[in-house]
């Protein structure tokens, strides 16, 4: 049985880790204008335990309010009481049947590895979209694009191959492909200057590609921008 008062210690420990990693920063900064390797592994630290915690506190929200048990997890437990807009994203199927995914934020940096808040954004936003009613498209083979709305100021990480978009095939094998394999799915990385940070994510038949290439155009936008 769900002891709350036994969890929001476990949250309370998970702050009190976070706020201890944040004084040991202090000790490590040099010159804040120049590279320093250790404080950014420490930062790393830091910003894994913070997610960790939000996490953490996502699942003990749901088993309060929705009646779902926390920590023991699987995909399928998301399908219910997700809405397809929360404040991280929105999801849609568009009239040209591709799947259309937007996130609010840009790619975090893949040295995070696996990125768990990514995934589990993903996923929230996909199952609540199946349980309000919609139906994913299904491709046997399909195109995977990811195209970053930036601009110098606001981008995160600069090289396409830095990016932490790899999640994002996992997250969507079985839902709308069968396999992400390199001959079911292409993947490409392009990016919109845009004043608006933001992340789109589109997943169509890989016949459809050269559609939606023909209508992009780098810095003037893209096909769904128009």
């Amino acid at each position: 049985m769900l002891n709350i008062r036994q969890e929001v210690e476990n949250i309370r420990g998970q702050i009190h880790k976070a706020y201890y990693q944040s004084n040991v920063l202090d000790t490590i900064v040099t010159d804040p204008h120049e590279s320093n390797p250790l404080f950014s592994r420490e930062l790393d630290k830091l910003v894994s335990g913070l997610e960790k915690t939000v996490l953490h506190a996502r699942y003990l929200n749901e088993a309060c309010y929705m009646n779902i048990q926390p920590f023991e997890k699987s995909t399928v437990d998301y399908e219910r009481h997700w809405s397809d807009n929360i404040a991280n994203g929105k999801v849609e199927v568009d009239s040209n049947g591709w799947l259309h995914i937007v996130l609010d934020t840009l790619l975090p940096h893949c040295k995070k590895g696996s990125n768990p808040w990514l995934r589990d954004t993903l996923v929230r936003l996909l199952y609540g979209y199946k349980q309000n009613g919609g139906e994913f498209p299904r491709f046997g083979r399909a195109m995977l694009i990811i195209d970053e709305h930036c601009d110098i100021k606001s981008r995160r990480v600069y090289d396409q191959d830095n990016k932490a978009w790899k999640v994002i095939p996992n997250v969507l094998k079985g839902l709308v492909i069968q396999d992400d394999d390199q001959f079911s799915l292409g993947v490409a990385l392009v990016s919109t200057q845009d004043g608006t940070p933001a992340c789109h994510i589109y997943v169509m038949d890989i016949q459809d590609a050269g559609i939606y290439f023909s209508l992009y155009h780098g810095g003037s936008g893209s096909y769904f921008s128009r």
